[in-house]
């Protein structure tokens, strides 16, 4: 899928995403499929021949999660503060190391901490989307655009250190 580009913002990490309707459906009966750019989050549809006979080819998350460590304190909707590292992220959530149990449908606030000398980012808005024994999934519902540009330089980042470097030609 290395030819394939997001429209919007030209970056080459796109993931394929679940058809949702029939019109989706029946489009991919003709190998154009849904896909959502990993930084600027635009979803669009694309042409792609990689899924014919593949009916493994698509995750239901629109995200790819990414691994990391970042530091971030969270402020609950019931005034509960704490902070804890986050172990995976994407332009969409992430997921919270926490031994503090939320129900599902909790609001917080998230204040993530890149490095001691970045700026924080502030996601205004996440709401608890799983609950695990040591963690919590939070999808992200309402971030400002310079903090939602500041994300996805760190998911950028993490994608380029995933990504296998090109060949040689020497």
């Amino acid at each position: 899928m290395k030819e394939l580009h997001c429209p919007n913002c030209g970056t080459p990490f796109v993931h394929a995403t679940s058809r949702e309707g029939p019109v989706e459906r029946l489009l991919s009966c003709i190998n154009v499929f849904p896909f959502r750019c990993q930084l600027c989050t635009n979803q669009f549809r694309a042409f792609w021949s990689g899924a014919r006979g593949n009916t493994q080819a698509f995750d239901k998350r629109q995200y790819k999660r990414l691994p990391t460590s970042i530091e971030a304190q969270f402020l609950t909707d019931s005034n509960q503060r704490g902070t804890n590292r986050i172990t995976e992220i994407s332009m969409g959530g992430c997921t919270l190391r926490t031994t503090a149990e939320f129900p599902r449908g909790t609001f917080l606030e998230l204040t993530l901490k890149p490095t001691s000398g970045e700026e924080p980012i502030t996601i205004e808005s996440g709401m608890v989307s799983s609950v695990r024994p040591s963690s919590l999934g939070i999808s992200f519902l309402e971030m400002g655009p310079r903090d939602k540009q500041r994300l996805s330089q760190i998911v950028l980042g993490l994608l380029v250190s995933l990504s296998p470097l090109p060949a040689s030609g020497l």
